[in-house]
This record gives C-alpha cells, structure tokens and sequence, in this order.
C-alpha cells in the first residue's frame, strides 16, 4: 500500500596533540596524498589489498610545538533521537605548527565540539505547532530536509510543540503529522512559515527559508552507518565534502594507514571512502585540498574518532547474493481449486455496512471488471506457488516475497482479520509449512507481508468495539470517535487515509503492539525468513514500535531481513535501529526507470545515483530490496512505453526494459523482480490496478525469460557483481559507467541513447563478460539500448 505527501575510547592520551602533530607533519612531509602507495611497514593488511593502504610513516619522536590554535567548530542534532546526525564543518582557520627539519602549513579542523552552538555552514532553526485547545498526544516534524521523515517534536510547559534543530541555507517544504496524520492545509496551522505551496494532494505544505553563507564543508558521524559500516567484513569509513574541492585523502587509524578514494559524486558534493580493519581502532583524516593540507579531528576536547570493532549494525549476507521475486498470490497461479470460493464468505463488501457490494469469482482469463484490484477473486494460492518453485528456481530466484496471506478480506489482504491465521483462499498451515520446505530446499527463502499500522473491519477486535462500544476489552485498541456505528463508516473511527474499511491500530497501546510482535515471531518460527512492513511511516508510535520489533525479532532470529515501504530516499530508517533496507522505489523508481526509459541523460541519472549512495551505509546498500515496479504501480514495460494489458509490447520498451533490469542485477544489493515482468506483460494502474491481473503462463515472452535467467547466472559468475561497493567512473551523453567489487574489477556501462557511444576505458586492458567476449583497450564502442559488463584483465 502506498501514498505519500507532496568505542574504543582514546585510551593512549599520552601520546596527546602533541604526537598527533607531529604525525601530520610526517604525513605531508612523506608526499603520501599523491596517490596508493606501498603499504607501511608497521600497518595492519588483515582483509585488505595491499593496493588500499597508504604509505603515511607512524608516529615519530620528533619534538614539536603547536604555534597557533583553532575555534573548534561545533555540532547540535535536533532535539529528538530520529533525526539524522551529520556535522559540517568550514576551512578557514589555519595552523602553523614549526619542527626541527621543516616547517609545514596546514588546517585544523574539528568537526565538532562542546559549546551546543551549530555547526559552520548551519544555522540555528526552530519549528512551533501551536495546538490551541486542541487535545494533541504526539506531534513530528517532516519535511524536505529529513526525506520526509519523522522528527518528533517536544511538548514544552506551556502546551506548544517545539523542536530545534540546525539546517544548511536553502528554501525547504515540511508538514507536521500530528497523531499519526499529516495535517492538510498548513496555512491553517502554522503562520511562522515563509509561504506555503500546494502538496499536490489538494493540500499545502509550509515553507521555510533558511539565510546563511556557503561554507566549503566536511561531514562525518561515526554513529551513522551512512559514514561508517562494516560491510563485506570490512569497516567501510567515509566522509562527505564539497564538490571538487579535495585532490587526495588519506584515513588515519591506529591499524595503519589507508589511501582514500573519490567513490561517488553529484552537483553539491561527492563521497571520499576507505576500508580497514573490523578490529578496534582511533582514527583521522588527512586530505589536501586547493593545494593545501588539513586534518579533521573530532572534536578540540577528544581529537580522534574511535570504532570499538564492534558491528552494531550487522549485514544480513544473504541477502546481497540474492535474487528477488515478489508474488501476488491470488493472481500467480491456481494449484488448488477447492478453495476458491472460500474468498467470498468473509469479504469485506460483505461486512461493510456504508458501501456493501457482491465479490467476484472469476475463471483465471475473465476480464477486468471494476473490483478489480481489491475484490475480483482468480483463485491464485500457496499449492500454486509450490507448483512454480521449480521455474522461479530455473530463472535464479532465491527469495520470494509474498503480498499478504493472512485471513483478510479483499483479494490484496491489507485488511487483516487476523495476523495468526492463514486465509483459507490461500491454503492451509500444513500447504504453506510444504511450501516453505520445498522452497528452502531449493535454496529459495521467503518473506512475508506484516501490516501492523491497520486492520480490516472483520478483525475480531474490532467487531467487537462495534458491538460492545467502550465495553470491549479492545476499545482502546482502536481511535474510536463516536459508538455505535456502521461499519465501514470513516467518519466515526480513525482510518488509514480516512478508509473506512482500514481502522487504523493504536500501536502505542501495549496489548496492541505485543499481539502484533508476537505474530512476527511467530511466522518466523514457522520457517519464515524475514517480512516487509506495510506503511511503516503512518503508526502513531512508528520510532518506538520498531525500535522494539527489531530488537525482538533479531533477538531470536538475527538473520532475519526487515524490510520498510518506505517510498522515498529516507535513511533514517536504515541506521541499526529499524530495518534493514527499504523498499528502494527511490532507487528503481526515481533513478533507474527514467533513465532506461531515455529521459534522464547520464549526467543526470548519475548525479541522482551520487546522492543515493551517499545517503545509506555500504552495508545498508548491500542489504538493498532494489524493485522498479510492484503491485501498487504499473508494470516497468508498460512504464517504458510498451503499451497495455492486452496489446502487444513495442520492441523498443522491451529492449529499455532489458537495459533496465539489467542494470538492477549489476547494482549493489538484491534485484526484485515484480511476477510476470519476466514475461514482459503490460498494466496500467490507472485501469483497475491492471498491473495484478492473473499471469497468463502460456502467453509469457520465454526470450525474455532467457535474459532474466542470463542475469541471474551473471551475478553467480561475478562476485564483484554481490558485493557492497560500487564506485563511479565516467559519464557521456546517454551512458552511465561504474565499478564493482573491492578492487574495481568490473566496470558496467550502459547507454540509454538510440545511437551508439565512443568512451574511453580505463588503463589496462578489459575483457567484456556480458553479454559477449571481446578484448578491448583504450575505448570502447557501446551499443544504443544496452549494457556492457567488462572484467579487468590480468
């Protein structure tokens, strides 16, 4: 369902700044920022190529003297512990620190310090929601500046919500979501805001302006995956920086020394990267900058940064080796017709009281009628699925993610009646305990689909409120505006979006949140191997509910993959405390379909993958649920401008959406494929949700099918092609170019443009591996539509 609004402690002090100087000098004075060095003598290779440590001497015993001293530059996080913690920093003050044998000129920089001020290139900014005499139990702050998430703002004496916070110059749109809400019109609410714009839902958002100078600025969190991760069991430390600015980094650390690399950049900044040891380590940077030399230090009273060696964020493995395919299961395939017409009995239209109608059943090939998406049963089921495992085997599928299966009333199972049992439409505990079986002996996991934030208006809990008023035991479950009621009928109970067939949970309620932890648990005992969760973002308590969900789960089972539908690039989500990838529309969506589609050129397209990767931590990335299309959109080929259910592809989109998935199976993390797209069917979503019609096996494109399966045996053949890094290379015209692996061992490039490309390729020679054999050295010809995969020759 979607909708979405417009440490190990510096424990050597005697070495103190004294030592740490002098290091600095001997690093400027060895002339190692001039590129990958030899490895020094002292330093740590454990999990490393020799090629990624700098050749950066270890401290001496020169005596030295600090001449000058710099304003530490501080850093304040809003007042509430889901906003994003980054620190910026200017370049301005200079010190002069003399020796023995030479004297060098370089910066300190503190990135961050004690006096709670912001840090250089913030500004101080603070958001009010005045309730008046309105009754408010819990108020956040979402905007453009935090991907619209949820920053939970403070209730201060006087009854007004506050939170502050510091933000870089620049014009931004927010809303406050109040009680679980996004509040419509913020004219009405908020008149500090600068001007007001409308939200594209018929609503307004508010808009505040933020005044400051342009600094040239470094940002670094070690608390924040985004900067450091370990990932592929390596610690992954990163910084981020002005545009252009930085010519050479070097990562300092107590294990040795370590050559940094420009990994990915867009218009405002780029990413600067280096892997060490997972062991406990001190750390600084060295980098050279406009021709001159600065050291970031943390802060003035703790100068080193520190990473105790312990992942605290641990990667679930199997997943950046996988490949996705989500299913549908009432428009998959039939395996089992007796139960068909056990969908009909308990269907919500037959509950509801305020807009009652006739659910369908249907022969597997029937037409579209206008229930289509929600109530249009076909007889899909889990027997059906069993029956397929060998095919979703022999195209390279290892994880399946199933749409609900729970007993529901509608054909796409948002609407729980009950989060312990299966719908009977779908099959029976003994049909989905084989079907698990058969599907892990093939090496297959699969996931299933929690929706904690609502249920459907069959739920037991809820039929009882509708009967008993405030004396059920589940009144307090629900938001319940006035008893009695019809059921169905929005108006007298809080609904998901208003739906009155969706009454929204009160998950704040401990009954409530263990009933639906507890059913996690229990499907995951089952043989499950981890779960999507439905609109995250709209529970009342969403910080806290899935803070302790996680703790629960990977308590139990530690390798179990958490994934949020979360639309939008929000990595605040993905820090270790929620879930472990997003459904990464923000990705797919955003980035990859326009793209392929040829209307973003590859400037563009790579400028949009820059600020996506350095938004999520390299272990985060890895774990990614990459997907263009899904139930709740319309199919990628249709998308690409190969027409609609019924007709028959144009050519061109189904080469766009080969160049398409065949970018998704060479970026980091796990490609997810939408059931049928293999076969290039069409839908629209706008007809009906078309996009969930039943798979017409017999008319699937088994070409097409072929290169699925080639892309699948190309990620076997390449470990690079599964591993967490990606780096940038180049960009021309329509043409798109990166690295994977740890060494940069493949390249990829690909050309979204109707006419070939010429492009230089990088030193040495290269050997294309897909989807031909050719050697090539100095450049490369790329075809129009397509994409080249090169591994680097020995």
């Amino acid at each position: 369902m979607h909708y979405s609004p417009p440490v190990i402690h510096v424990g050597k002090r005697a070495l103190g700044a004294i030592l740490l100087l002098v290091l600095l000098m001997g690093v400027f004075a060895s002339g190692c920022l001039s590129g990958k060095g030899n490895p020094a003598a002292n330093t740590t290779t454990s999990q490393l190529p020799t090629s990624q440590k700098s050749s950066i001497p270890s401290t001496t015993s020169e005596s030295i003297t600090e001449t000058a001293t710099t304003t530490p530059h501080t850093s304040t996080t809003p007042t509430t512990s889901s906003s994003p913690t980054t620190t910026t920093v200017t370049t301005t003050a200079t010190t002069t620190t003399p020796s023995q044998s030479h004297r060098e000129n370089y910066t300190v920089i503190y990135l961050s310090g004690s006096s709670g001020s912001c840090p250089a290139g913030k500004v101080p900014v603070t958001f009010v929601y005045e309730p008046k005499n309105k009754t408010v139990k819990r108020v956040s702050l979402r905007g453009t500046f935090n991907s619209w998430g949820q920053w939970y703002m403070r209730k201060t004496i006087n009854g007004t919500w506050v939170l502050k916070t510091c933000l870089k110059p620049g014009t931004y749109q927010y809303k406050f979501y109040i009680d679980g809400r996004w509040v419509e019109d913020m004219s009405a609410v908020d008149p500090t805001a600068d001007g007001y714009v409308d939200d594209g839902y018929g609503g307004k958002n508010a808009l505040k302006v933020v005044k400051g100078e342009s600094f040239l600025s470094v940002e670094h969190d070690p608390s924040d995956p985004t900067y450091l991760s370990v990932a592929d069991n390596r610690t992954v430390v990163r910084f981020k920086a002005a545009p252009g600015v930085i010519e050479s980094a070097v990562l300092v650390t107590s294990v040795g020394n370590f050559t940094m690399e420009k990994q990915v950049w867009w218009s405002s900044g780029e990413i600067w990267r280096a892997e060490a040891p997972v062991e406990p380590f001190t750390y600084h940077f060295v980098v050279k900058a406009n021709g001159s030399g600065f050291a970031i230090f943390n802060s003035s009273d703790s100068k080193l940064f520190s990473f105790d060696g312990v992942d605290n964020f641990p990667q679930v493995s199997w997943v950046s080796r996988s490949v996705g395919y989500q299913i549908f299961p009432d428009r998959f395939y039939n395996g089992n017709r007796s139960n068909d017409v056990l969908a009909l009995d308990h269907d919500e239209l037959v509950l509801n009281q305020v807009n009652p109608g006739k659910p369908i059943l249907s022969n597997w090939s029937d037409p579209i009628t206008p229930p289509h998406c929600c109530h249009q049963y076909f007889g899909g089921d889990i027997a059906g699925i069993t029956q397929k495992l060998d095919y979703l085997q022999s195209i390279g599928v290892t994880l399946i993610y199933l749409n609900p299966i729970f007993l529901s009333g509608s054909a796409h199972g948002y609407d729980p009646y009950s989060y312990y049992e299966i719908d009977p439409k779908f099959g029976t505990e003994e049909e989905l305990k084989t079907f698990l079986n058969e599907a892990h002996k093939r090496g297959i996991k699969v996931i299933f689909d929690f929706v904690p934030d609502h249920t459907g208006i069959g739920h037991p809990a809820f039929l009882d409120v509708w009967r008993k008023g405030n004396q059920s035991p589940y009144w307090d479950w629900y938001f319940i505006k006035e008893w009695p009621f019809r059921l169905g009928d929005g108006s007298a109970y809080e609904g998901w979006w208003g739906i009155g067939s969706l009454p929204k949970l009160n998950t704040a309620n401990p009954e409530v949140k263990e009933h639906l932890i507890n059913a996690t648990l229990k499907w995951l005992d089952f043989g499950f191997d981890g779960f999507r969760v439905d609109v995250p973002n709209d529970l009342v308590n969403a910080d806290e509910f899935f803070r302790e969900l996680r703790g629960r789960v990977k308590e139990e089972h530690p390798n179990a993959y958490m994934v949020g539908e979360i639309w939008t690039l929000s990595p605040e989500w993905v820090r270790g405390d929620r879930f472990d990838s997003l459904m990464n529309y923000a990705l797919g969506r955003d980035i990859l379909l326009p793209y392929a589609g040829g209307t973003l050129n590859g400037k563009t397209a790579l400028d949009m993958l820059g600020r996506y990767y350095a938004s999520y931590g390299e272990n985060v990335v890895a774990m990614g649920f990459n997907l263009v299309d899904s139930h709740d959109t319309s199919r990628a080929l249709t998308d690409l401008g190969g027409g609609k259910l019924g007709e028959k592809p144009k050519p061109e989109a189904v080469q766009r959406l080969k160049l398409l998935s065949a970018l998704l199976y060479t970026l980091p993390g796990m490609p997810v494929t939408f059931q049928g797209d293999e076969c290039g069917f069409l839908g629209d979503k706008s007809h009906y949700d078309e996009q969930r019609y039943p798979l017409q096996w017999d008319e699937c494109n088994q070409s097409l099918v072929q290169h699925y399966r080639a892309l699948s045996e190309l990620r076997k053949s390449l470990p690079a092609l599964t591993s967490s890094k990606i780096k940038f290379y180049t960009v021309k015209e329509g043409v798109v170019s990166f690295f994977r692996g740890h060494d940069d061992e493949v390249l990829v490039i690909a050309n979204n443009r109707e006419n070939a490309t010429m492009m230089e390729l990088p030193q040495g020679t290269w050997e294309e591996f897909w989807p031909g054999s050719r050697k090539f050295s100095g450049e490369i010809e790329v075809p129009p539509i397509s994409l080249l995969v090169l591994v680097k020759g020995k």
